[in-house]
């Protein structure tokens, strides 16, 4: 049961950058009675919370030590979790050249991190009647394409799950170019349509889609070469095509608590753009909205989880 004094949130990748701010700002809310870390790194918890603790000056945080790139991490996590959550923000995601290769689980890391855990992680809820209202998938505006920034919108020749499970095993780059970006938009494009496919199988909660959109400030662009990482760093946000970490956390924020962001929906910014309002992103990309394309990435998914 949620513990009827107030709400309980579950946020992963919440050691650093955007997670950890969706933390402290969720812990500021007054009706936000306990808020669970989970991380992959138990030391980096543990300085995460000390620091939470110390900023918003309340004793909330519980560390859950969960890798979302390992579904036997996430599955072990979610068994030390007690009772139920209110909010699940799944958060934590990867980008770059190492994010290719493969995991155990026989899927790419970028996927693995950005969906496929989170996967184990949402449905286990589901499964045991442990998630209370919403949950909010980490998005990107990569999955309908960023042009000026080269980011080709995702495009397939059937959107067919035999199609879709070629991105997750990493096969659809076999007779092509290896394009992390391109497998990152695509990854975060199946994550999307995925949600959307749970919203109309669980019409008594909310599953949102919900982009930071540019954020600076974050771990994302670690792993990338170091003219994008400085690109990231100081480009963008001179340009104004990114904006503060705290903003790009309150987008995900607003995923928990405001319900006029309807289920099923992918928010993000405008068309070409990476700051300013959230908007549905079918307005411009009718393909997310299509219930065929969601049935077909929820099947790719489960054949890459027993």
């Amino acid at each position: 049961m949620t513990d009827p004094k107030g709400k309980t949130a579950l946020i992963t990748g919440a050691n650093a950058g955007i997670g950890k701010d969706v933390a402290r700002q969720l812990a500021l809310r007054p009706d936000t009675v306990r808020i669970y870390l989970a991380c992959r790194n138990k030391d980096r918890a543990i300085a995460a919370k000390a620091e939470l603790e110390a900023e918003t000056g309340r004793s909330i945080f519980d560390i859950v030590v969960m890798d979302v790139a390992d579904l036997g991490s996430v599955r072990a996590g979610l068994a030390g979790i007690d009772g139920s959550v209110d909010a699940l923000v799944m958060n934590a995601g990867v980008i770059g050249p190492k994010t290719m290769e493969l995991t155990a689980d026989g899927v790419t890391r970028v996927f693995a991190t950005n969906v496929l855990g989170h996967v184990a992680l949402l449905e286990g809820l589901l499964a045991e009647g442990r998630l209370g209202e919403v949950a909010v998938l980490a998005g990107s505006e990569a999955a309908r394409g960023v042009p000026r920034l080269r980011m080709q919108r995702p495009s397939f020749v059937s959107t067919s799950a035999d199609e879709l499970a070629t991105v997750i095993d990493g096969s659809y780059f076999a007779s092509r170019k290896p394009d992390f970006n391109l497998a990152f938009g695509q990854t975060k494009y199946i994550g999307a349509l995925w949600m959307a496919y749970l919203a109309r199988r669980h019409p008594d909660r909310r599953f949102v889609t919900v982009s930071p959109g540019g954020t600076a400030g974050t771990e994302a662009s670690n792993d990338l070469a170091l003219p994008l990482r400085l690109a990231a760093k100081y480009v963008m946000p001179a340009l104004g095509i990114s904006h503060k970490l705290e903003v790009g956390a309150k987008r995900l924020v607003d995923g928990v608590t405001d319900p006029t962001l309807s289920s099923g929906v992918f928010y993000a910014s405008a068309a070409n753009k990476l700051t300013g309002p959230l908007v549905n992103q079918a307005e411009f990309f009718p393909d997310l909205a299509d219930p065929s394309f969601q049935d077909h990435a929820n099947k790719a998914i489960h054949r890459f989880i027993s």
